[in-house]
């Protein structure tokens, strides 16, 4: 039927499909909010009595609603993330916790590949995540949704795998663009957001931008062409004294953006290192915040209306209830999607900005600088902090600005931005988890996308003899690409060389080889180190712990091999590919044709035989 389609040369062809995305993404995050409002309306509101305020509304009231002790609220969270944990664990576990990062790392790890289960499951899994109250942000679930749509669209042309990606990356587009109505904020973020390092996916920019102006064009015809917030009219900077604050500000909100990964990702670990079913973290996760809630209700949800409070200039929040909610979200998101629930980051990312800014200025009124109004304190502490905590400055100077229509603070904005990228850049050098997003990488010389494209590149010109290169420098540059789990691409093939190792508990141990299913897996054993020999597998060699694994694989399969390799006992432990030990060669295994019937290692051979 698109047969046409196969048949264009790839600009056309991408423009054609940039536009198509760009209608899918759009209905999509319109059917995504539909549903949401669906949950949130016949079973958040029946059952606990609280009612989620949207922008329009707390604008209308313009002032902080109270609420009295909301008993019920834990039951509903712990049912909602019952459900969702379920619905992904049961059907797709890749669509648990930010979509967005899954997103990522379809780009960078699997060829733009995605089962085509996985956007329905996020789809309902994050509504009821969120409809019940979960905090957590529609982006993600959105970006995956729609960079599902594209991955599937893919598959379906048999496109090569560089236009899989950047359907992928137009699917985030659109489906941001119809969420945050920001059509050229979420185009740059699209292109920005794979890497931590200042670095973008420029080739693909032209095409998020068309899917971004689509997916924002299809919202619009539903919900109107007015920006997500809205602001009082007369903000502004009163004077150029008050550039120094905004600055200030920027140093804080680096600050925090650098303790958000920590707490985030900390949480996630904590979750994962519980040895209970998957499937009812969530619900846990959903119960802790649930007691929250009681007394913190304005932390369920994304918190759009709180949000709208903030930027209106506090609308009679307190200093130390700013305080609360700021780090209050920050738990809350950590409780709702580290324990594997399925929500976004951005949103909630952003209401920590707004409410910290917001405090930030109420402290400076304390001092009697009444000058710089809160509001404006408000904006810029969006922008700066997520632009810290998620390493994207420019796509969240342009998105916040396009969503609150504060076009006349981009100037202390920018300079906010800057500085807090910076801060947080400075004070997470170290970290474990640098950023929201840990499927990103520095740059895109590091990204496993474009790493064969050195390698190839880099061949050639030994190849010609046209450099020279150590060979120990050559193979130390090969281990750490294993180690990263990134693989080494092989001549004209798809599939990569890994190295894994069995841990204790496998599920492998013991085991022989023609047990695995190797074939189902679409996976090859290489070779096995063993101790300080190695060996040549066949069909009866026993797997053991310790094994170290030479494994050719395509970046689709490789995934499902390493969780086969977890241990039993903790089966939500990521696998992690390990570097071969002592001075293994990373790609000689010498073969011994009479030892295809034992297992015994072949011993290493000594200098000078």
């Amino acid at each position: 039927m698109f047969r046409w389609l196969t048949r264009m040369t790839p600009t056309p062809r991408l423009v054609i499909l940039s536009v198509f995305i760009g209608v899918i993404g759009g209905l999509g995050a319109k059917l995504f909010l539909v549903l949401i409002h669906l949950v949130e309306t016949y079973f958040l509101t029946p059952v606990t009595g609280y009612v989620m305020l949207s922008v329009v509304q707390a604008h209308a009231l313009g002032h902080v609603v109270t609420h009295s002790w909301l008993w019920w609220i834990p039951v509903a969270t712990t049912v909602g993330g019952l459900i969702s944990g379920w619905l992904v664990y049961t059907f797709a576990p890749e669509a648990e916790g930010h979509g967005t990062d899954a997103a990522v790392k379809t780009f960078h790890r699997t060829g733009g590949r995605m089962r085509m289960r996985v956007p329905f499951i996020k789809t309902v899994a994050s509504a009821i995540t969120i409809g019940s109250g979960g905090s957590a942000g529609r982006e993600g679930p959105t970006a995956q949704i729609a960079a599902g749509i594209g991955a599937i669209v893919g598959e379906l042309l048999k496109l090569s795998d560089d236009e899989r990606r950047w359907l992928v990356l137009m699917g985030m587009a659109a489906g941001l663009s119809a969420i945050f109505k920001s059509p050229l904020g979420t185009a740059i973020f699209a292109v920005e957001i794979l890497y931590s390092r200042m670095a973008f996916e420029g080739a693909a920019l032209v095409y998020t931008m068309i899917s971004a102006a689509v997916g924002y064009t299809i919202i619009g015809l539903f919900d109107g062409f007015t920006p997500l917030f809205i602001l009082p009219p007369t903000v502004g900077v009163g004077s150029p004294v008050d550039i120094i604050w905004f600055a200030l500000l920027g140093v804080v909100a680096g600050g925090f953006g650098a303790v958000m990964p920590w707490m985030f990702y900390g949480m996630r670990d904590l979750f994962r290192d519980w040895k209970i079913p998957n499937h009812i973290k969530p619900a846990i996760g959903g119960a802790i915040l649930g007691l929250m809630a009681i007394a913190l209700p304005m932390l369920l949800g994304g918190g759009y209306g709180y949000m709208q409070f903030a930027l209106a200039g506090g609308a009679g929040l307190g200093l130390w209830m700013l305080f609360v909610l700021s780090v209050g979200k920050m738990l809350a998101l950590s409780l709702t999607v580290g324990s594997g629930g399925s929500g976004g980051v951005f949103a909630p990312s952003l209401y920590v900005g707004a409410m910290m800014g917001a405090a930030f200025g109420v402290i400076l009124h304390h001092f009697g600088l009444h000058g710089i109004p809160i509001t404006a304190l408000a904006v810029v502490g969006m922008a700066a902090f997520f632009a810290g905590a998620a390493r994207v400055p420019i796509a969240a100077l342009v998105m916040v600005i396009e969503m609150t229509g504060g076009y006349h603070l981009i100037m202390p904005t920018m300079l906010a931005v800057a500085i807090s990228f910076m801060v947080q850049f400075y004070l997470t050098r170290h970290a474990k988890y640098p950023t929201l997003y840990e499927a990103q990488v520095p740059t895109p010389a590091e990204s496993p996308v474009h790493r064969g494209e050195f390698y190839h590149a880099a061949a050639e010109l030994l190849r010609r003899e046209q450099v020279t290169l150590d060979r120990d420098i050559l193979s130390a540059e090969l281990q750490h690409s294993l180690e990263r789990g990134e693989g080494i691409p092989l001549s004209r093939r798809k599939e990569h060389l890994y190295s894994l190792q069995v841990p204790p508990g496998s599920s492998v141990v013991g085991r022989e080889v023609r047990s695995l299913g190797l074939s189902d897996l679409q996976v090859l054993i290489v070779g096995i180190i063993r101790g300080d020999g190695d060996i040549v597998p066949h069909g009866g060699t026993t797997m053991q712990v310790g094994d170290g694994l030479l494994v050719a694989s395509d970046p689709e399969h490789i995934d499902a091999f390493r969780l086969l390799l977890k241990p039993r006992a903790s089966s939500e432990m990521p696998g992690s590919p390990t570097a071969l030990s002592g001075e293994q060669d990373l790609g000689i295994i010498e073969t011994n044709p009479g030892q295809a019937g034992n297992d015994k290692p072949k011993p290493k051979p000594k200098p000078g035989d």
